[in-house]
């Protein structure tokens, strides 16, 4: 149903007039120029539709046409390798050199490594403690262990800090004794 030029509202075709009238404003338009502008709006959507029906239809010619290309490469060359395939099999032949560039590397580059390695920490530093935490209660046995090995490894140390704390605490209670002494006088 043809519709206003000036409002959105419905127009009626007179039956005495060929002219069709707004119901809203009372205005009158010629009944061929409403006719033609209609045409021309439903042609516009029309071809709009037409538009996204054929860019779909193309699209899946398109897919059709690649799973067949793939089927004759299968067919004829046979199953190929994926790109992780290639890069693992290079790495494997080449682990070697590679391992050899990394060291170098990061021996040039120590102060950048270091930097880099600062940054991934301080960004996921709640999720690594987090990890850690969970790999220390799911095996506490082996925490253990490392805890031991680690007493074991810096008994010395540890003893000498033990030490250092010891004579700290004297060092406290005569500093105490001694204040209390002098204000007792």
């Amino acid at each position: 149903m043809p519709r206003c030029p000036n409002c959105p509202y419905k127009l009626v075709l007179l039956s005495s007039r060929p002219k069709y009238k707004c119901a809203l404003c009372s205005k009158l338009y010629p009944r061929k120029e409403i006719e033609v502008k209609e045409f021309q709006e439903f042609n516009k959507r029309r071809r709009i539709e037409d538009a996204k029906i054929f860019d779909k239809e193309y699209k899946e010619h398109l897919a059709r046409i690649k799973e067949i290309k793939k089927g004759l490469r299968l067919l004829f060359n046979g199953f190929s390798k994926t790109p992780k395939e290639y890069r693992k099999e290079y790495y494997e032949k080449n682990k070697e050199k590679i391992l050899k560039l990394s060291r170098e590397w990061k021996l040039k580059n120590s102060e950048y490594n270091l930097m880099k390695k600062r940054e991934y920490y301080q960004r996921n530093k709640n999720t690594i403690r987090a990890k850690a935490k969970i790999r220390i209660l799911d095996n506490p046995e082996i925490e253990r262990q490392r805890q031991n090995r680690y007493r074991k490894e810096n008994r010395a140390t540890m003893r000498i800090y033990g030490m250092i704390q010891h004579y700290r605490s004297k060092q406290k209670e005569l500093a105490l004794l001694y204040l209390n002494n002098e204000l007792a006088l």
